[in-house]
């Protein structure tokens, strides 16, 4: 096996259960990293940065020397944290930012210790760039959409029950998708980085031979923004709409975001779409959430995402593929009918969109 990977090669190596190192500083861990990576940073941030500052002015010759300087006391420490994150296990995935100096640097002190050291080629650097490449990568996938409340994400989760390919793009990026879409979140969103690394990890494991659900989203999704190459796939892939009477949809969104709990939560996002909604129907929103009401604020609400969502369907590049209309909020039930229409389309149904 050569000692240098390339980023298919390496991946695969491990998935089979290799531990992967990141030699970066904790900061640049810590922006974003390869799902499953342990950090073992050879310089902290501060470190990073004065080396860097070396080089800058005293070229390699000046880095290398600093960069021994701050190393030079920890080796020991580093191997024993080495042999700590690896457990029992000798033979470990290694990569930095680009393949350079602080891989060969910590490849060279791992095998010292007894390691088989296999590194990626190009590091992160080339990670991420492979990343990109392969969700540009034409894939069949049917888009999920629906007026607001229609419980796109509950039959998509129940589709994923039921052994259809999903990938839930609000649960990657920790966000409902509208103004309100933060309340009841556990976490805060993560990087545009961080959110495209854990969506290849979810693509690349998906047979491509079979259609992988998505719900249909705008570009941004709260602070997170899709990738250009990843959205294009996403806006020329047929739509499967859910049809839902507009009370049933309030009550759906008065389950999801009503309650004392959540009230200055709802409050505070009236605030960003007062532009959008007019002070006097912000005023009136504000009123019915204070006492309670909460159903005539969806109602209001609603008919703006509403007219928002016609022009987001008015303007997509691929046709809608079949309309399912309910009559009840019952996510179970959609999913069944859908799965059952999956199954029985033709295999040439997406010979289609990549070249729409």
């Amino acid at each position: 096996m050569p000692p240098v990977q390339d980023v298919a090669a390496f991946l695969a190596m491990r998935d089979q259960g290799l531990p992967l190192l990141d030699v970066r500083s904790p900061g640049e861990f810590a922006l974003a990293h390869i799902p499953g990576a342990l950090n073992l940073p050879l310089f902290t941030d501060e470190e990073r940065a004065r080396v860097g500052t070396a080089h800058a002015r005293s070229g390699r010759e000046g880095a290398v020397h600093l960069a021994l300087e701050l190393v030079g006391g920890h080796l020991a420490a580093l191997l024993a944290r080495a042999r700590h994150l690896c457990g029992g296990k000798r033979e470990v995935l290694l990569h930095c930012w680009r393949g350079g100096m602080r891989s060969d640097s910590m490849r060279w002190l791992l095998e010292t210790g007894g390691f088989t050291v296999h590194r990626l080629e190009g590091g992160y650097k080339s990670y991420r760039t492979f990343v990109r490449s392969e969700l540009a990568r034409p894939r069949p996938i049917l888009v999920l959409g629906g007026y607001t409340g229609c419980g796109k994400t509950d039959i998509l989760l129940e589709l994923q029950r039921l052994g259809s390919q999903v990938i839930d793009l609000e649960g990657l990026a920790r966000h409902k998708g509208s103004a309100f879409g933060a309340l009841g979140q556990p976490e805060e969103q993560p990087g545009n980085e961080w959110f495209e690394n854990q969506l290849y990890e979810q693509w690349r494991r998906c047979d491509p031979a079979r259609p992988v659900w998505l719900e249909d989203e705008s570009r941004h999704i709260g602070h997170v923004t899709m990738c250009e190459e990843f959205f294009a796939q996403l806006g020329r892939s047929p739509l499967v709409r859910i049809l839902l009477p507009a009370e049933e949809r309030v009550a759906h969104l008065v389950r999801d975001y009503g309650g004392q709990d959540m009230r200055e939560g709802l409050l505070a996002a009236l605030e960003r779409l007062q532009r959008r909604l007019g002070s006097e129907l912000t005023r009136r929103c504000r009123q019915w959430i204070d006492t309670g009401n909460y159903a005539d604020a969806a109602r209001a609400v609603l008919h703006y995402y509403d007219r928002c969502y016609a022009h987001q369907i008015e303007n997509r590049q691929a046709p809608v593929l079949k309309e399912l209309a309910c009559t009840t909020d019952d996510p179970a039930l959609a999913a069944r009918l859908l799965r059952q229409w999956e199954e029985g389309l033709p295999p040439d149904t997406f010979a289609a969109p990549a070249s729409l």
